[in-house]
C-alpha cells in the first residue's frame, strides 16, 4: 500500500486545538501542545482524542492507519460521505487499523478517533495509485460548536468514538464539534476560557459544576470563577449563542454537601443565579439548562456508578440536549 505522513498534507484533524509533530508520528491535542506548562492538571485528559476526527478524501477501496504504541483495545469509527460504515479495532501485532471494501469512487472520509486514548498517527495507507487529498472546504461542516465540560462530556463510557453524546448531537445537527470535556478537570481554568474565547465558534456550551463538588472551589470562588469564565468568553463571542448546563442527576450528591460545602442542588442554584446576573444586564441572553432536564431521576437506570451515564445514557443525553437547546427531537 502507499503511505502518507502528516507532512504530505493530504489529511487533517478536526475537533482538536493543536497537533504535535515528531519525526515519526503526529498527535492531536485538545489544548495548545506548545504551551502545556500553562495548563496545569489538564495534560493527561487533553491528550485523549474525544471528539477528534481524521478527515480526507480518497478514491481508495482500502485504507489503513499505522499507529505508534496504540492501546491494545483501541477502536475507531469510520464515516464515508457522512454515513457510518464500520467500527474498526487495532491489530496489536501490526499496530494498524484496517478498513476494507469501501465504496468505489472519490469519497469523503471522517474517522472518529478513540475517545478514551491519545492517538499517535504515523501514516495513512491507501491502495497504490488511489487519489487522496485534504477534504474540500465545501465538505467541511461550517457550523462550529465548542463544548466544555467534565467526564460527563468526555464520555469514556460511550460504546464507541462517535457515540459520545456530543458526537451524536453534532452528527444529527451537522455541527463541527470541538469537545473540551476533561474528566475530573472541568474547574473553570482561565486558560480554557481564553482558549474558547479565541476559537471561531457558532455555538458554545459549558457543562459545569460537578467537578467543583469535591472541594476545589468554594461557593464564593465557584461563583467568581464562573462569572470570570463567561466574561472572558464573551469578550470575542458577545453574540455567539451560549448555553450553560448545571450538573446532571447524581443521587448521593443531590442533598449531601461535598468538600466544597455545596450540594448539587446548591451548585445548580449558583449556576442559574450567575446566568441571571448576565441576562439582567445584557441584550444577548445566555441560555441556562438545569442538568436534570438532560439526565434526571427517571434515567437513573443508565447511571451505574451514580455519576456517569453509561453507553445507553449517551443517547438520552443527546436526545434531551437537542430538545432543550434547539427545541427539536
Amino acid at each position: 500500500m502507499q503511505s502518507y505522513s502528516y507532512q504530505d498534507k493530504v489529511f487533517t484533524f478536526e475537533g482538536c486545538i493543536s497537533v504535535k509533530q515528531t519525526a515519526d508520528w503526529v498527535m492531536p491535542w485538545r489544548i495548545d501542545c506548545e504551551r502545556l506548562d500553562l495548563y496545569p492538571g489538564l495534560t493527561e485528559r487533553a491528550s485523549e482524542s474525544t471528539g477528534v476526527r481524521l478527515v480526507f478524501s480518497t478514491s481508495s477501496l482500502e485504507l489503513a492507519l499505522e499507529l505508534e504504541e496504540p492501546a491494545s483495545d483501541m477502536k475507531v469509527d469510520l464515516f464515508v460521505d457522512g454515513l457510518f460504515i464500520q467500527e474498526a479495532k487495532v491489530d496489536p501485532t501490526s499496530n494498524q487499523i484496517v478498513f476494507n471494501m469501501l465504496p468505489p469512487g472519490n469519497k469523503d472520509i471522517e474517522i472518529w478517533l478513540d475517545h478514551r486514548y491519545q492517538t499517535k498517527l504515523k501514516r495513512v495507507l491507501t491502495e497504490p495509485g488511489a487519489k487522496i487529498g485534504i477534504l474540500p472546504q465545501v465538505s467541511v461542516k461550517k457550523n462550529r460548536w465548542i463544548h466544555y465540560g467534565s467526564s460527563i462530556s468526555q464520555a469514556k463510557e460511550a460504546e464507541s468514538a462517535s457515540k459520545i453524546w456530543t458526537g451524536m448531537v453534532a452528527q444529527r445537527l451537522g455541527l463541527n464539534l470541538t469537545n473540551l470535556g476533561f474528566a475530573g478537570e472541568c474547574k473553570l481554568d482561565p486558560m480554557i476560557a481564553r482558549l474558547i474565547r479565541d476559537l471561531p465558534a457558532d455555538f458554545i456550551s459549558l457543562e459545569v459544576g460537578i467537578n467543583i463538588y469535591d472541594g476545589d472551589l468554594t461557593e464564593r470562588t465557584f461563583t467568581a470563577n464562573l462569572i470570570g469564565a463567561i466574561q472572558i468568553i464573551k469578550e470575542k463571542h458577545y453574540r455567539t449563542p451560549l448555553t450553560i448546563i448545571s450538573p446532571i442527576f447524581s443521587p448521593p450528591r443531590e442533598d449531601v454537601k461535598g468538600n466544597s460545602g455545596m450540594s448539587l442542588k446548591d451548585i445548580r442554584a449558583i449556576v442559574a443565579d450567575v446566568v441571571q446576573r448576565f441576562n439582567s444586564r445584557e441584550e444577548t441572553k445566555i441560555q441556562y439548562i438545569d442538568g436534570h432536564k438532560l439526565f434526571g431521576i427517571n434515567e437513573s437506570q443508565y447511571l451505574p456508578d451514580e455519576l456517569h451515564p453509561d453507553a445507553g445514557g449517551q443517547f438520552i443525553l443527546a436526545i434531551n440536549f437537542i430538545k432543550e437547546v434547539f427545541g427539536s427531537k
